[in-house]
């Protein structure tokens, strides 16, 4: 028998579950639908390309469809440590071998605007797999509404994210059309928290990209190994002086590291689905995710 308890790290504990529970709160109160921006008369917005931030917030989180037939995407299940792991593959139509990303979701668990960042991921090169962090309750679906997933989710220990999301990255590892040797990490919100303990633990992950995830405690600095870019927003919970003495410390340590704030953007602007969605900080933030991985994990 597993027990968590003794694996749970012991860097920054409260810390962490303070900002837990200030990550999942602030998602709960973002879920509302998005408000499309003004347009001029008469100006009609160019359709973004395939796997781009969409130009406005919307109600369906969808802008590649499932059966776009330039992918293949679809539910899985796959074993785990303690009970069967639920999730979401995106992967391109061909049959070439591509680098892998484990996408982490937000405190909403495993929603539609989720597999549509698999799908947007898939559509430019890459296979995608999502986690369902909720897997072990049974699932994101059937937990039930986002408020009661954002409960659980808040709930969730350091220690049992840690072993799914390593079994997680082994599946993917495994998948025919994954460069093994290739694989990296995109998170958001509450699995950004999250993520920054994976990044300790698993030197499989090459590159990853965090969207306002909070900074990481200090003691967990000295333990990555992954290329890391860190977008925060301008209006988000992160603490400007801890990113400073995380940007010094990075750099001091000679690793690829890279960060930026988002002006006039908020935690949840990459979801099109909240009210918080901004397309232009969403969409510099996918073009600097892509350009990370291009330079550290498809190079």
């Amino acid at each position: 028998m597993n027990n968590e308890n003794a694996m749970e790290p012991q860097w920054g504990r409260r810390r962490f579950l303070r900002q837990l529970l200030a990550a999942a709160g602030a998602v709960e109160a973002a879920r509302l639908a998005a408000t499309p921006p003004r347009r001029a008369w008469g100006a009609a917005a160019p359709p973004p390309p395939p796997g781009s931030p969409p130009n406005k917030g919307g109600d369906s989180g969808i802008t590649v469809r499932p059966d776009d037939p330039a992918i293949s995407a679809g539910a899985v299940e796959f074993p785990g440590l303690i009970t069967p792991l639920l999730g979401y593959v995106a992967a391109p139509a061909g049959g070439e071998t591509y680098p892998g990303i484990l996408l982490i979701h937000d405190a909403d668990g495993l929603a539609e605007h989720v597999r549509d960042v698999a799908r947007r991921l898939a559509r430019v090169g890459y296979v995608a797999l999502v986690p369902d962090l909720l897997s072990r309750q049974g699932g994101t679906a059937k937990v039930g509404a986002v408020a009661q997933v954002v409960q659980a989710m808040s709930r969730l220990s350091v220690a049992q994210f840690i072993q799914d999301a390593n079994t997680a990255v082994r599946y993917l590892e495994d998948h025919p059309l994954v460069s093994k040797s290739r694989v990296g990490m995109l998170a958001f919100g509450l699995g950004g928290i999250f993520s920054w303990y994976l990044l300790t633990q698993n030197a499989d992950l090459k590159a990853a990209a965090i969207l306002y995830g909070r900074v990481p405690s200090s003691e967990l600095w000295p333990h990555f190994s992954a290329a890391i870019l860190a977008i925060y927003a301008a209006n988000d919970d992160h603490d400007a002086g801890d990113l400073t003495d995380l940007d010094a410390q990075m750099k001091k340590a000679g690793r690829a590291w890279g960060y930026k704030v988002e002006p006039k953007a908020g935690a949840g602007f990459f979801d099109d689905t909240r009210k918080t969605y901004v397309p232009d900080a969403a969409k510099d933030a996918w073009k600097m995710t892509l350009d990370w991985y291009q330079h550290n994990l498809t190079a």
